[in-house]
């Protein structure tokens, strides 16, 4: 399955993803059916970079993105698998590819805030850091 599944670099400015992203965001319970989710594809366009995973028929069935100042600073959020395609890898390679293309730009202080589910994937790519808290406001 792992070779199936194709990790492309999005661009929204070519491509609509609003419908793709949101019904993965459904399935952890981040937007509902309800939900106006014309705004997404907007979001994409302002994040510094993001992938998808496509299945054999095109359809995204993962997304992950960054936020950048495009000088030093990334943040990654958004990481999200259809749980059909869970446990296979697909997680792990949007990972690698949005790094490779944060690193790519030189871009060296990269960061997120996990859930309990990506834990373990992001532990495969950097530790923990020791000295400080995230804040929500």
């Amino acid at each position: 399955m792992r070779s199936k599944i194709k990790i492309l670099k999005l661009n929204p400015f070519e491509k609509d993803y609003s419908e793709a992203v949101a019904r993965l965001y459904e399935f952890e319970g981040w937007i509902s059916e309800k939900d106006d989710v014309s705004k997404i594809n907007t979001a994409i366009q302002n994040s510094f970079c993001s992938f998808g995973a496509f299945d054999e028929s095109g359809q995204m069935v993962g997304f992950f993105r960054a936020f950048s100042d495009g000088v030093g600073d990334a943040y990654l959020l958004d990481l999200i698998v259809d749980p059909n395609f869970r446990k296979l890898g697909v997680a792990g390679r949007l990972v690698e590819a949005v790094l490779a293309e944060l690193k790519k730009h030189g871009l060296d202080w990269i960061t997120c805030i996990s859930t309990p589910m990506a834990k373990p994937v992001y532990s495969k790519f950097g530790g923990k850091m020791e000295g400080f808290s995230p804040f929500r406001f």
